[in-house]
């Protein structure tokens, strides 16, 4: 008889995509030639790590390295001249690489493999607060990297370590699948779930987290910090909020079948549908 269940497929996906030493080394080496050269080059006064690498919910090469560098002198009324000043230099000192601009930030695609570094230009306003370019438009919004850090934790510890693992499962769904919603937004909303929602359960947490998605009809939310700004989707046009909604159905079908399965003790047809989820 199989020993295979929903929640075997589920550790074995967590393992499969938490960063392994080799993709933290890389990540290490790409950072410090990365600072050296625009301390030389543009002068940052600070580089700082951010995002899912620094919250500890990061998908091995899957998930950006994310950086602020903090720019000197004063901020231009457009956010475009400080992208293009960082794009330019990381052209001219980097190799192996493409660079690009993907607002808010400079985007470095290895060609070696390796995950991929977003560095966004920072102006520092006080106690970790900086402006930084508008996703969205063409001017700066307000960002603090620590209070967020500080809200994943915050759910890490109230699930007893689970909460971000069940962050990860759910960005394992979204880069499988390829759904047109950004990271950052889904950390923001599995996160808020869990805080609710302790003990987390995987296969059981995944269904209903789904549901919570679906019926937030898949809108920008409020800052669950209160840090005050809104957080979009990161869906750019009707399509890919359709297209969004759409895979969310599968999901929500899936995690059902799967959880029902479980409980009705057919371990084999959950699992089946569970790693439909992740596209296996």
């Amino acid at each position: 008889m199989s020993n295979t269940t929903a929640q075997s497929v589920l550790l074995s996906v967590l393992k499969s995509v938490t960063p392994d030493d080799a993709a933290r080394a890389s990540a290490a080496q790409h950072r410090a030639s990365i600072e050296d050269w625009l301390e030389s080059d543009v002068g940052i006064i600070r580089m700082r790590e951010t995002g899912s690498w620094h919250h500890g919910t990061a998908l091995n090469i899957e998930s950006d390295v994310d950086y602020f560098v903090t720019m000197p002198g004063l901020k231009s009324a457009s956010s475009g001249p400080a992208l293009e000043t960082l794009r330019a230099s990381l052209a001219r000192g980097l190799t192996g690489c493409t660079v690009s601009i993907d607002r808010p930030a400079v985007r470095i695609t290895y060609l070696g493999g390796g995950p991929a570094v977003e560095i966004t230009p920072a102006y520092f306003r006080e106690t970790d607060d900086y402006d930084i370019p508008d996703p969205d438009g063409t001017g700066w919004v307000r960002s603090n990297p620590a209070i967020h850090l500080d809200y994943v934790n915050k759910a890490q510890k109230a699930t007893d370590g689970r909460a971000k693992n069940l962050i990860r499962l759910v960005k394992t769904w979204r880069t499988r699948n390829r759904v047109p919603l950004s990271s950052f937004y889904l950390e923001m909303r599995t996160a808020q779930y869990a805080l609710g929602n302790n003990p987390i359960i995987y296969d059981w947490d995944l269904r209903d987290f789904f549901k919570s998605l679906h019926a937030s009809g898949l809108r920008d939310m409020n800052d669950p910090t209160d840090y005050g700004r809104r957080i979009t989707t990161g869906a750019r046009s009707e399509v890919e909020l359709l297209v969004a909604g759409l895979a969310l159905d599968s999901a929500l079908t899936a995690s059902r079948l799967a959880r029902e399965a479980t409980e009705n003790e057919d371990h084999l047809t959950a699992a089946r549908h569970t790693r439909s989820l992740f596209g296996m």
